[in-house]
């Protein structure tokens, strides 16, 4: 198996992660941790992405590449969100958090399902999985903020 396909295995467990923590912090009301203790790190996942970039950047197989470098972003702002999730105290600011987050991605469903082309032109799926990272990028940053007020 070629370092493109380990790493595309890497990217099904960070796929498995995400699912498992959403499940977590959907049903977590304890208040005690939400991600696991051998979770990426940040510096990991940013190291995970640079030959997915190499990737886009030389213009190999660039539909799945892309959509790669997407669940790399998306398990990014997972962290940054579980991040915030498990430092709010109560229930009530976490309901509100995940209220905010769950409108935020029907938002960004709707818009990147808006790109679709019914004729099946093949930049489509270039252009959704740009939009898909340009917006999860943005929602990155808005959430980075909201981390960085808590760890005030």
């Amino acid at each position: 198996m070629g370092e493109l396909g380990v790493l595309r295995k890497k990217i099904m467990r960070i796929h498995a992660l995400i699912f498992t923590a959403v499940i977590l912090s959907i049903f977590s009301a304890s208040g005690g941790e939400i991600l696991p203790k051998d979770w990426l790190t940040p510096d990991q996942l940013e190291q995970a992405e640079r030959p997915i970039q190499d990737q886009l950047d030389t213009g190999k197989a660039m539909g799945a590449t892309a959509w790669d470098m997407a669940a790399l972003k998306d398990a990014r702002l997972l962290l940054i969100y579980l991040t915030i999730y498990e430092r709010l105290p109560g229930n009530a600011s976490r309901a509100k958090i995940y209220s905010e987050q769950q409108a935020w991605l029907k938002q960004r469903r709707k818009a990147v399902e808006a790109l679709a082309d019914p004729n099946g032109g093949s930049m489509v799926i270039l252009d959704q999985a740009s939009k898909h990272m340009d917006l999860t990028d943005k929602r990155i940053a808005i959430l980075q903020k909201k981390l960085d007020r808590l760890k005030k």
